[in-house]
């Protein structure tokens, strides 16, 4: 009972200061950056969050996590994590109702990864000024002449 009170406050903490992780690259004590971006799309998704908005946020979350990363093994290992943080969170969001669900959905559009520019070629330019490009070039189709 106590462990599930506490990872009940650290998703309602983690969520809450979210929104602040982009603009200064804080991360609560003991909760990783990518544990804050699953923690967030999941409470999110449990409030029913607009669907292009949560794709275009874990297409840039998904960025931040594994460019950073040197290995394939690392990167599917910070990709796992994001996955179960974001399923916990979802989990104590519909179990519990942890948090009002128009304040999570307020709060979620106003990060700051959504002011991010998105390039045609993957990168990413953050709000803060810092450039991120893809470690594999995006395939896209081109168009026909």
């Amino acid at each position: 009972m106590k462990k599930n009170k506490l990872i009940s406050f650290c998703v309602v903490i983690s969520f809450l200061i979210s929104t602040s992780v982009f603009a200064n690259s804080r991360t609560m004590k003991g909760v990783s950056e990518t544990e804050q971006l699953g923690i967030s799309a999941g409470v999110a998704l449990a409030c029913k969050v607009d669907k292009e908005q949560l794709k275009n946020y874990e297409m840039i979350a998904s960025r931040i996590i594994s460019n950073p990363i040197s290995s394939e093994k690392a990167e599917k290992e910070a990709l796992r994590l994001y996955a179960q943080a974001k399923l916990k969170a979802y989990t104590e969001q519909k179990k519990q109702k942890l948090m009002n669900c128009a304040e999570v959905l307020a709060r979620f559009e106003e990060q700051e990864i959504f002011n991010s520019v998105v390039y045609r070629d993957g990168t990413i330019k953050m709000p803060n000024g810092k450039v991120i490009k893809p470690k594999r070039p995006l395939k896209t189709k081109k168009g026909k002449k």
